[in-house]
């Protein structure tokens, strides 16, 4: 959706725009989230380039439930319409790539296009639809996705086990205590890596972090650490970073005495905070969950096991699903990485070529580069270097669950960085980014020179730690 409302934005001529999607309704993977998510990143950041998330949220934070992102891309798309754009939505239909053809309704029709957008290399995984990543027997073990927690709360089960700690892992904690009301000796919740996590409420007048301003951070961090050698061969150049935005009131952990060896951008506010720092006593710190035996029994990957403090945790127990890893991407993860475009042009698919926030901004600078006629393709991709399949080489930190290690070359922040310094040095580029409310510095009311200097400064600093070229 972001990358078709950029493309009619800029395109210098008139398009014809088809849209095939699995579900029956625009949103993507909205319509098959749980009912109580709500987005994690501030909505003046997200959606599309045209129309404001923001205006249609009374949350304090620029929140967004799912509703609300529902009905803005229903709005979105009727919007396109209204104004004369030939844009068709078909949903509930799949797409065959080397047919050029989609179904729906069991008919399938041919599509004479003249370029094919493969959007779904950035399709979140979601536990409704991914299975869980530990065995069990269905037939002896209630194990559900966090959409159906709330029917849960109906059918006489009073004590819940979450597996994973990620964002979805933490809404379906909140929610178990603040709505659900089940209390914490009535609760179990594996937590296989303690996560980093993003301060929507930082002190005033400080902003949500954004990856280029963490860099700058790690960047000082190192240098109040007397500028170590060997900054990119180990975590302790990310950690320190994570440590001084934790002193700042950044970021927050959940607890002090484990450190973080993951990161995905997930956002809560002190409050929230405050309530997953009350479940301590339910936190279970094995590693990675196995399997769960006929008993309930938990067994980790270490081959380590744990019982639940409860009797009758197989019949008395839901085991709640959290461990899809939403920015794994599973769905695309098996395709060989390709680039953006095609060399002939008239195929494009849509990836991560910029780090947090920047799902919906992706596909915004893409859809920008392809209007821009004077660039032939291999110039287009020249300015989107993508991350190395599996997070980056063998130095490179994040996997696709986001752990943290080495910044390694491929690292997808420095990845951004580069591509960054490659749109600035586009002519008009960097004027459109700081026009662009899915831009992370322009939601944090950079403008276009303290943007360049931001990044100058983050450049010349990697390149004196030895950790960029």
């Amino acid at each position: 959706m972001s990358f078709v409302d950029s493309l009619l934005k800029h395109s210098p001529k008139k398009l014809s725009i088809l849209l095939v999607d699995k579900r029956a309704a625009p949103g993507g993977h909205w319509n098959d989230a749980y009912g109580f998510v709500t987005l994690h990143q501030p909505a003046r950041n997200y959606g599309v380039e045209s129309s404001k998330l923001e205006a249609a949220t009374a949350h304090p934070e620029l929140l967004a439930s799912r509703a609300e992102v529902l009905a803005y891309y229903k709005t979105v798309l009727e919007g396109w319409q209204a104004a004369g754009h030939d844009v068709r939505f078909v949903g509930g239909a799949s797409f065959d790539f080397e047919a050029g053809a989609y179904t729906a309704a069991d008919a399938t029709t041919a599509v004479a296009a003249g370029t094919v957008v493969d959007a779904r290399y950035t399709e979140n995984d979601l536990p409704l639809h991914t299975p869980p990543k530990f065995a069990f027997d269905a037939s002896k073990i209630d194990v559900v996705p966090p959409n159906e927690l709330p029917a849960r709360a109906e059918n006489g089960r009073s004590r819940y086990c979450v597996v994973g700690a990620g964002k979805t892992g933490q809404d379906a904690m909140l929610y178990l205590r603040e709505k659900m009301g089940v209390a914490v000796e009535s609760l179990a919740w594996v937590v296989p890596t303690d996560p980093w996590i993003t301060a929507r409420d930082p002190p005033a007048p400080q902003r949500q972090i954004t990856c280029m301003e963490f860099l700058a951070a790690a960047l000082d961090a190192h240098a109040a650490a007397g500028a170590p050698a060997g900054a990119a061969d180990d975590a302790a150049f990310l950690q320190r970073g994570f440590a001084s935005l934790e002193a700042a009131g950044k970021v927050y952990r959940l607890d002090g005495a484990a450190a973080p060896t993951k990161f995905m951008d997930a956002t809560l506010n002190g409050r929230e905070v405050g309530v997953l720092k009350g479940c301590a006593p339910s936190v279970v710190r094995r590693g990675r969950l196995a399997s769960i035996d006929g008993s309930g029994a938990l067994t980790f990957a270490d081959g380590s096991t744990f019982d639940l403090p409860w009797a009758d945790a197989a019949a008395t127990t839901t085991f709640v699903h959290c461990t899809a890893g939403a920015f794994d991407f599973g769905a695309s993860a098996a395709e060989a990485k390709r680039p953006i475009w095609s060399a002939d042009g008239k195929r494009i698919t849509v990836q991560e070529i910029f780090q947090f926030p920047g799902f919906c901004f992706n596909g915004a600078v893409i859809a920008w580069l392809e209007c821009q006629p004077a660039l032939a393709p291999d110039e287009k991709n020249a300015r989107c270097e993508q991350p190395p399949p599996g997070g980056g080489d063998a130095a490179a930190a994040p996997t696709p669950s986001g752990l943290l290690g080495a910044l390694g070359r491929g690292h997808p922040l420095l990845v951004s960085l580069r591509n960054l310094r490659r749109w600035y040095a586009t002519p008009g580029m960097g004027e459109w980014l700081h026009g662009l409310r899915l831009f992370s510095l322009t939601m944090n009311g950079y403008t276009l020179d303290e943007g360049k200097a931001l990044i100058a400064k983050v450049h010349d600093g990697l390149v004196a730690a030895g950790i960029e070229k």
